[in-house]
């Protein structure tokens, strides 16, 4: 006996099914990243040592791409997104760096919507949630939890706190 569901039933699941990824694709990105505590992470990589956060901040839903690219846009905005030969500054970089914070290299992490990245001689790997502490160093200045960006804040607004 074969047993096909009718017209209506599949694309009423399609239906829902599309509005539940247009709904997805339309929601903002949290971005956040971390800066390896441990001295030798630069030369070892990320295995493991306690990160600290130092920046978060929302994707605008226009900007949604894969996660390696939005890694890597963050990379850049942590490098040389405050440096006017590389373009307008943005305003979340010249915070990061007004803060005291250093640039971003192998070791640290980047999340994207709680998904772990750390930062490889070249790419990135995907991991687990690191250990955190809130631990001040020389070039990685903690993030305070009224810093972190709130739902429905424009992530570009020089007002906006990151």
């Amino acid at each position: 006996m074969n047993i096909r569901p009718s017209r209506h039933r599949l694309a009423t699941a399609f239906d829902q099914y599309r509005h539940t990824l247009l709904r997805w694709a339309r929601r903002p990105v949290t971005i956040r990243v971390f800066h390896n505590l441990n001295d030798r992470a630069l030369l070892v990589g990320y295995h493991g040592q306690p990160v600290t956060e130092v920046l978060a901040y929302r994707e605008p839903p226009a900007s949604r791409s894969r996660d390696v690219d939005l890694v890597e846009a963050a990379f850049q905005l942590c490098n040389i997104g405050d440096d006017p030969e590389f373009g307008k500054p943005d305003p979340r970089a010249i915070r990061y760096r007004d803060r005291g914070n250093r640039s971003l290299s192998i070791g640290d992490i980047v999340a994207v919507d709680g998904r772990f990245y750390a930062c490889q001689r070249i790419g990135w790997r995907r991991i687990p949630q690191p250990r955190q502490l809130n631990e001040r160093r020389h070039g990685t200045t903690p993030l305070h939890r009224d810093q972190r960006p709130t739902p429905g804040s424009d992530p570009r607004s020089p007002d906006t706190q990151h």
